[in-house]
């Protein structure tokens, strides 16, 4: 079953070894993005991150797995919190969206964050989270969140882009731009004139194939 969506993805790190992480899986029509953040000068912070995306894949490749329930995604991350912390393997902020038949829905946890950018606003999906907030600390709060369609671009993100460029630099890119230039331009706005970059950042965008009516559900 194919879905209605495209996507990009941009990744850029000053560091041998990025601590920051995304993925963009399919499963069965439903389209699963997944960016965490590992906690910087926190040891195992990239080993962190990248443990919360391989059991992301793991879920997804799992035909047992209710990945179109967000309760299942939050018993995934709460079992991740507590085998990090079980194991003192590092601690790393995550987003989860899953898009699919029903609509959108997803949860986040420290200071990553998940937009819909449209021609006329912004759409913040992870305001009022936590953004203190890390998978391997043990005491983990997620902020969840849901909408009926996908009508505008899907911007997710490590706090590295939102940190350092304006959500209006970030929204004017997105709608001037096809996704896969945009993806590219949003990690440049990171990068100090010199080369260096100010943080490692990951970023996925995902928007409606061309000719797919916004108006349907998802």
């Amino acid at each position: 079953m194919s879905h209605p969506y495209v996507h990009a993805r941009a990744l850029a790190s000053s560091r041998p070894r990025p601590e920051d992480a995304a993925e963009v899986f399919e499963r069965d029509g439903v389209l699963v993005v997944v960016v965490a953040d590992g906690a910087g000068g926190i040891r195992g912070g990239e080993a962190a991150s990248r443990s919360l995306v391989a059991v992301v894949e793991s879920a997804v490749n799992d035909p047992v797995f209710r990945a179109n329930e967000v309760g299942a995604w939050i018993d995934l991350f709460r079992r991740r919190d507590a085998a990090l912390t079980l194991k003192g393997a590092g601690e790393t902020t995550g987003v989860v969206v899953v898009l699919g038949a029903k609509g959108l829905f997803g949860l986040s946890i420290g200071d990553s964050e998940a937009w819909i950018v449209t021609p006329g606003g912004i759409d913040n999906l992870t305001v009022g989270q936590q953004t203190r907030q890390r998978l391997g600390s043990g005491r983990v709060e997620m902020a969840t969140f849901e909408r009926p369609a996908l009508a505008g671009v899907l911007v997710i993100a490590t706090d590295g882009l939102f940190k350092f460029a304006s959500k209006e630099v970030i929204a004017r890119i997105v709608r001037a731009s096809p996704i896969e230039t945009a993806a590219e331009r949003l990690v440049e706005l990171v990068r100090h004139p010199g080369g260096a970059l100010a943080d490692d950042v990951a970023v996925v965008l995902v928007s409606r194939r061309v000719g797919d009516s916004a108006g349907l559900g998802v």
